[in-house]
């Protein structure tokens, strides 16, 4: 009899993961971890409170356990640090909307695998730029960024040599506006400007005035796939996560930047990088989806970049890293005095 002499376990570990990932986000949307951050409880306990089953709810807790979601104690199940920290709706690093961002570019890709390679599919990119305005999408950027990339690109803006003289900054494809927000938090004289879509720049204004941010920050209208950035404005421009659909010239967009930028002033750009820390499976389904979706990359090369800033004009060229593993590449570089 005939007997397999490869291992089949990498594939028996895809077919699961698929469902771990789906049962993390329903039990999200459940809010059972909100239910577990305020006291644990036993299988019955939630089986009652949600009109579960038994059986299949034990099998569901065992399943979120061994992946380090749950513990089991004394008094039934509690959340681990790890859930309570980004899974718990109050929590500050909540990625809820993430994960169904996630979830719904992934379900797009599921349903029309075969036209989308085939090129007969319409992808996500080609959707209306004001789906970049829905208020999940932006709720799921926010929260991505609060995982480490928001908090390292501050530190490294506010850690420039004349971070403390700026005074009036433009934050391309700023969305929901919490880079410009922490930059005014660390310089309260510093002003800003939101540069987005129609759609996201309702939304971003509504989130300023929350936030009781109107005398320093704004959000305007300018679309640089049509629009010019005024000349010679601005003490700082930042672009995050948006290079990428200028990808067919980065020089060009760089050269334009520089232009804006008052003598002395500074161009940080923060986009995901290409040889983090992170596994090659998760970089390699990163760049499957990204292109599934339509989008060119969702990596640029440091070399690519410094190769843009310094064709442009820009000295003092510097690279830091932002989120955890080195997930995102910062190039920043300075208009001549």
């Amino acid at each position: 009899m005939n007997t397999p002499q490869s291992d089949f376990s990498p594939l028996s570990r895809l077919m699961s993961q698929e469902v771990i990932f789906h049962a993390v986000v329903q039990c999200v949307r459940l809010k059972l971890f909100d239910a577990l951050s305020e006291q644990p409880a036993t299988p019955e306990e939630i089986a009652r409170k949600f009109g579960f089953q038994l059986g299949p709810t034990q099998a569901l807790l065992e399943l979120l356990a061994v992946n380090d979601l749950l513990t089991l104690g004394e008094h039934g199940y509690e959340n681990t640090a790890t859930a309570a920290e980004f899974l718990v709706s109050d929590s500050y690093f909540y990625q809820g909307a993430a994960l169904e961002h996630n979830s719904r570019f992934t379900a797009a890709i599921k349903t029309q695998f075969i036209p989308l390679l085939k090129g007969e599919a319409n992808p996500i990119a080609h959707a209306p730029d004001d789906a970049w305005s829905d208020t999940d999408t932006m709720r799921a950027t926010l929260q991505h960024s609060r995982m480490g990339a928001l908090q390292d690109t501050v530190k490294v803006i506010s850690g420039l040599p004349n971070f403390t003289e700026m005074r009036f900054m433009a934050d391309i494809g700023g969305n929901h506006g919490e880079y410009s927000m922490a930059l005014i938090e660390r310089n309260p004289q510093l002003h800003g400007v939101i540069l987005d879509l129609p759609g996201v720049v309702e939304k971003a204004n509504e989130r300023i005035a929350r936030h009781e941010l109107t005398q320093s920050l704004k959000a305007q209208v300018l679309d640089l796939r049509s629009d010019t950035l005024p000349s010679d404005s601005y003490d700082l421009v930042i672009a995050s996560h948006i290079l990428y659909a200028f990808m067919d010239d980065l020089a060009g967009f760089a050269r334009q930047v520089h232009d804006s930028l008052k003598p002395g002033g500074w161009f940080v750009s923060q986009h995901m990088n290409r040889h983090s820390d992170t596994a090659l499976q998760e970089k390699a389904s990163l760049e499957f989806v990204t292109r599934m979706s339509g989008y060119p990359t969702h990596f640029i090369a440091r070399e690519q970049l410094e190769s843009a800033f310094a064709v442009a004009g820009f000295a003092d060229i510097r690279c830091a890293f932002s989120g955890p593993g080195a997930q995102g590449l910062i190039v920043a570089g300075q208009r001549d005095s």
